[in-house]
């Protein structure tokens, strides 16, 4: 199959590697196989001296690296060593893809080659709960972070075209969560997704699998996690410059909360721009210093003005609760403006 190499990264597989490869090969006799071995120990090596028996090539990290890994090794052997290669299918080692999953999804690169491929499971049924609970909850933060709807963030099979390999070398991540990653680079490049149906296969409950529930978690989520402390740790700062610079302030009104508000705010955003730009969102962006206090004033503006009409309505003197709730439901509407805005490359 010409312009396509299959890459299978693989950490201390079983029989059921040695059995992907041999559906491969009953139809596919000559197109291009990579196994990457993610530093399995010793005792594994029969498995991938076995894989030489169906023309692969095989690649070696000498210790556990990770998926991502993987995945960008292999990207760097094919735009260093393979012209001729257009195409990367990557498929998982532990049967959770078919072969014929994998030519449809080849068959939809052909007809759509300048998209990023997933081959889709559903999950209505027969599927273990915590594949079940990640798969929906990465995909729900996802559409509501980004606006990337689909049915499958988390699926091994996918098809990337040449031409998006430079960007994913590029891509930060080394594990499991590089394939989430990915996706949001999807966005950044305006990269196409084309999504193709395939059969949903979880053996022995998924016992085989390496992700790690907890750790490989908060790889995946961590620009929210992130975001969320580095916000957390700037609103108690507002809040608390506020509470002291209201109280030192004469009476309550309107100029006493906008000039309380801003000085608190000043301080604050300070704080939360460097952590956003050097931590979270890890922007080169030249503009973003300038993007991001432009929103620090609108955001004081409507902070202030909605304190003021909420206490003149309420009829109440304390206004450091009404900030705290004000400023609480501004919160997710600043991720959106920071990262698709702010801190945007």
């Amino acid at each position: 199959m010409n312009g396509f190499v299959i890459v299978i990264p693989s950490l201390e597989p079983d029989y059921k590697l040695i059995q992907l490869l041999q559906s491969i090969r009953q139809t596919q006799r000559t197109i291009p196989i990579y196994i990457i071995n993610d530093g399995s120990s010793a005792e594994y090596d029969e498995v991938f001296q076995e894989c030489l028996n169906y023309q692969v090539t095989l690649l070696k990290h000498e210790v556990n690296l990770g998926k991502g890994a993987a995945l960008k090794t292999a990207m760097r052997h094919i735009l260093n060593e393979r012209s001729e290669i257009e195409f990367m299918v990557t498929i998982d080692s532990d049967g959770q893809h078919t072969v014929s999953d994998m030519l449809a999804c080849i068959q939809a690169a052909k007809q759509n080659s300048q998209a990023l491929i997933l081959g889709t499971r559903t999950f209505l049924r027969g599927v273990p709960m915590k594949s079940k609970f990640g798969n929906v909850l990465t995909r729900n933060v996802l559409n509501l972070a980004t606006g990337i709807n689909i049915e499958d963030s988390q699926t091994g099979l996918r098809v990337i075209p040449r031409y998006f390999m430079p960007a994913l070398l590029r891509v930060k991540g080394e594990r499991f969560e590089f394939e989430t990653q990915m996706l949001l680079a999807t966005k950044v490049h305006k990269i196409p997704i084309v999504m193709q149906a395939i059969e949903t296969i979880y053996i022995e409950d998924n016992s085989s699998s390496h992700f790690r529930v907890f750790s490989d978690s908060i790889k995946i989520y961590s620009v929210f996690v992130k975001y969320f402390l580095s916000s957390v740790l700037s609103f108690l700062l507002d809040i608390l410059a506020y509470s002291l610079l209201i109280r030192w302030l004469v009476g309550v009104n309107l100029g006493t909360i906008s000039i309380a508000s801003f000085a608190a705010r000043s301080i604050s955003s300070s704080f939360n721009y460097y952590i956003n730009n050097k931590h979270v969102f890890s922007s080169q962006s030249t503009s973003s210093l300038m993007k991001y206090f432009s929103l620090v004033i609108i955001q004081i503006g409507a902070s202030s003005g909605l304190v003021y009409l909420i206490t003149q309505f309420l009829r109440v003197s304390d206004t450091v609760w009404v900030k705290v709730s004000v400023d609480s439901a501004l919160f997710l509407a600043s991720f959106f403006i920071q990262k698709y805005f702010v801190f945007k490359e």
